[in-house]
């Protein structure tokens, strides 16, 4: 479930919930209202999970007073869970994420670098670094989808990358995931930046894909010959691939087409018969 909402006592809703509790990243909201509808409590997940977005929602539907209870909410602070959650970013280390806020609720200033302009004004805590390499202050916070390798600082993904593959007929899940990954070490692209994978529509069934798309929670779009032929630009062409599918590039062209206008960021890489191309859309950041 997205959200669970208790009507009753808090201790109830705590020892029912108990048992099922992962981590940040998994767990849903959890809200308790009272029986007279008084108060709204969000228990679990309030900033990753949307819990204290919900209980405000609910508190003025139902004419309850909203009990927020983070800490970053109630001293008005840069929250950087929630910071992501609105942006639609993947958080690499939620024990930094952790770290971030527990040093600007203790007023440290923390370096923040963009791979897009960020605004001259940020919020309270926060200041713009050039590179982290010639930034000495830790912890700090990168966004982009490239690798930032500086230990103490946290990465910001946004989801903004597609794969395009192409495969032999029966090739399985290890060795897409072998090629996938050297597509990204050469483009130094995170891997949690990839929102989709792409390729041609004989590719359909491909189990190899589809167990790593699976197993990857990707969603995988394909497209007929004549719709990749279509695309525009310049392809890494093959003579073979050509006779044998239709269309002289699969990886190339099925990642620029299904990129939502984007470009592309690494072109076809080979690894055990498996070819790997990426394409990156637009993105951007806003702070509330």
């Amino acid at each position: 479930m997205d959200g669970i909402v208790f009507v009753g006592a808090v201790g109830i809703a705590v020892r029912s919930i108990a048992p099922f509790i992962e981590n940040k990243a998994k767990d849903p909201a959890v809200i308790v209202l009272d029986e007279e509808g008084m108060f709204c409590i969000p228990i679990l997940a309030g900033h990753l999970g949307g819990a204290n977005a919900l209980a405000l929602w609910i508190a003025h539907a139902v004419g309850a007073v909203p009990v927020i209870t983070t800490a970053t909410d109630r001293k008005k602070r840069f929250a950087v869970d929630l910071f992501a959650k609105e942006n639609d970013l993947e958080i690499s280390d939620l024990k930094l994420a952790k770290e971030i806020s527990a040093a600007l609720l203790a007023g440290k200033k923390i370096p923040i670098c963009c791979e897009k302009e960020l605004p001259e004004i940020l919020p309270e805590g926060l200041y713009c670094c050039e590179d982290f390499a010639e930034e000495p202050a830790r912890p700090g916070i990168y966004i982009g989808i490239k690798r930032c390798g500086e230990k103490g600082v946290l990465s910001l993904i946004p989801k903004a990358v597609t794969v395009g593959i192409g495969c032999r007929r029966g090739t399985d899940k290890e060795k897409i995931n072998r090629c996938v990954h050297e597509a990204c070490k050469e483009a130094n692209i995170h891997k949690k930046a990839i929102s989709r994978v792409a390729s041609i529509d004989l590719k359909a069934r491909e189990q190899g894909i589809l167990e790593w798309c699976r197993e990857s929670g990707i969603p995988f779009a394909v497209y007929p010959a004549e719709v990749l032929n279509d695309v525009e630009g310049s392809f890494t062409s093959s003579a073979f691939v050509k006779e044998t599918t239709g269309v002289d590039n699969v990886c190339e062209r099925s990642a620029l087409l299904s990129s939502d206008g984007g470009k592309l960021i690494q072109r076809k890489t080979a690894v055990d018969g498996v070819t790997a191309a990426l394409a990156v859309r637009e993105w951007r950041i806003h702070f509330a």
